[in-house]
């Protein structure tokens, strides 16, 4: 996957990692478990650009004034993602996508410059450059480490 990519391991969350574990244990392979948890991963980052917002619930840091003026003055017009945060061309957020190889899920983007903005940091030519502040929109919540826990779960109660 070309883009951004955050890797996670699940250390922290005993729970989850003794099902996966177990789920490996009774044969069962973590393909159609990791799959399903790709697929709510991918909506539940989607959500974070709705909501502006990190995993953790934290509120992205404001468009800079120089931002909210280009916006106003964008061929007279307001873009699609109006003065909303990451949403101005919606590419960013439709591009988040996940993969399963084997045991391994991974979820990122394609777009090339989601790095900046999940990370911050300088951009721009030298004699333009700008201060991106980070807003992490890969991750994952409390609320994602549960749903996969239910997954898993659900799978091992499966045949």
């Amino acid at each position: 996957m070309a883009g951004t990519q955050i890797k996670f391991e699940i250390r922290g969350l005993e729970a989850v990692q003794n099902a996966l574990q177990d789920l490996q244990a009774r044969g069962r392979s973590l393909g159609p478990a990791l799959k399903e948890i790709g697929e709510h991963m991918v909506e539940s980052t989607q959500d974070r650009f709705d909501a502006e917002q990190d995993p953790d619930g934290r509120t992205w840091a404001p468009l800079a004034e120089a931002t909210k003026k280009r916006i106003s003055e964008f061929n007279g017009k307001t873009p699609r993602g109006g003065e909303h945060i990451l949403r101005d061309s919606r590419y960013l957020r439709q591009s988040i996508t996940y993969q399963v190889a084997g045991d391994e899920l991974r979820v990122g983007t394609i777009a090339v410059y989601g790095a900046i903005h999940q990370l911050g940091g300088e951009a721009g030519p030298t004699a333009h450059r700008v201060s991106i502040p980070a807003r992490p929109f890969l991750g994952v919540s409390d609320a994602d480490q549960e749903y996969a826990l239910e997954v898993i779960r659900d799978h091992l109660l499966e045949g």
